[in-house]
């Protein structure tokens, strides 16, 4: 059985460990393993093909201590499991924007991995957003090295379309089998981020209150049609979860049986059907947009990312909300949102299977 390296973001996002869990599924016959914290063990402990090794285990602390003292290097035993791996996957999102004008330590990250793999893949990313030019320079020149990468907005493709190893697919989730049998209710689910602390170079948080401010504005009005509003947090380490809790502290008058929560924690499938139980979505989260689609449901996006603007770009979709809009009068909105039509997503489906068309050649590959 082949071993492959997962690369991935492990902060407990939905969209990033949904991510995983299609990759693990799609190879079955492939063991996979990934470097992660203690609560991944739970998170994915009915995984069967995969490992979870984290820097509390015994063994991890070992590795280290053994080789740190031999090559004077930190982070040994997650070297070691990449130069053992046959095949490194490099799996999400946004996991190529230059987040500050000194970009050295991030790139060289990036090389290390290059460096330590037999072979690398990335599946699912984007490209920037960046502002300098030697940031682009400098990674075309690394992925070009890179045994395939397929990028999930075509805007991002085509900044590499000279390399004969980049391509295009759309998002790995929507190779998710989507459940859609569950019974629908009168309910809005909103996928809210925070924005308080999200500064710097792509900085949003100047737009923290309005934004609260229109997601109280929109559910009550919601709620003023008799419709339940569910609020799903997708990270509690980037902040979903406390946003939740400030935007119900801001409303008024809101009765406990027209509101609920649903926190992604180890409860995936809990997740996936608030979706599916919903009518609307309201949909701040990259991924949040991706499972409104699958689900056949009515998605208004809000975007605050230009990975967002690309992706609707790319399907011609022009209804969605900037965060310069959130000033609209409500009705207005909600009149928008009950005009929006079901996104008809059978190419994207298919065309999906291409985030995989370079690991297939080397993970599918028929024994004898």
């Amino acid at each position: 059985m082949k071993s492959v390296f997962i690369h991935a973001y492990t902060a407990g996002n939905l969209g990033d460990d949904l991510l995983i869990r299609i990759l693990c599924e799609r190879y079955p016959k492939v063991h996979f393993r990934i470097y992660a914290d203690e609560s991944y063990k739970e998170r994915f402990k009915d995984i069967g093909n995969l490992s979870v090794y984290s820097p509390s285990d015994k063994r991890v602390g070992f590795v280290d201590m053994a080789i740190s003292k031999v090559k004077r290097t930190d982070m040994g035993f997650w070297k070691l499991l990449i130069k053992t791996s046959y095949a490194t996957v490099h799996i999400g999102g946004s996991v190529f924007v230059q987040h500050q004008d000194d970009f050295g330590l991030a790139f060289q990250l990036d090389e290390g991995l290059r460096a330590r793999s037999r072979r690398l893949y990335v599946v699912g990313a984007n490209f920037g957003p960046y502002t300098d030019e030697q940031y682009y320079r400098q990674y075309y020149e690394l992925l070009q090295k890179y045994e395939g990468v397929c990028f999930r907005d075509r805007y991002s493709q085509r900044l590499f379309h000279k390399l004969p190893n980049v391509t295009y697919a759309p998002d790995v989730a929507f190779n998710y089998k989507a459940d859609v049998s569950v019974p629908e209710k009168k309910q809005v689910l909103i996928s809210v981020i925070d924005m308080k602390d999200r500064k710097g170079k792509w900085g949003i948080s100047q737009y923290d209150r309005p934004y609260k401010r229109f997601i109280v504005n929109l559910a009550d009005g919601y709620i003023k049609q008799g419709y339940h509003i569910k609020f799903i947090s997708f990270c509690k380490y980037q902040g979903d979860e406390e946003a939740i809790k400030e935007i119900i502290a801001l409303a008024e008058g809101w009765e406990k049986e027209q509101v609920s929560t649903c926190f992604y924690d180890k409860n995936l499938l809990q997740c996936i059907k608030s979706f599916a139980e919903s009518e609307i979505i309201i949909a701040t989260r990259f991924h949040s947009l991706v499972l409104g689609w699958l689900m056949g449901k009515k998605v208004l996006p809000v975007v605050y990312d230009r990975k967002t603007k690309h992706v609707l770009e790319d399907n011609e979709c022009s209804s969605y909300l900037k965060l310069d809009d959130l000033e609209q009068n409500i009705s207005q909105v909600i009149q928008k949102i009950e005009e929006l039509k079901v996104m008809d997503i059978k190419n994207l489906v298919s065309e999906a299977e291409g985030q995989f068309e370079k690991l297939d050649q080397i993970l599918k590959r028929k024994e004898g």
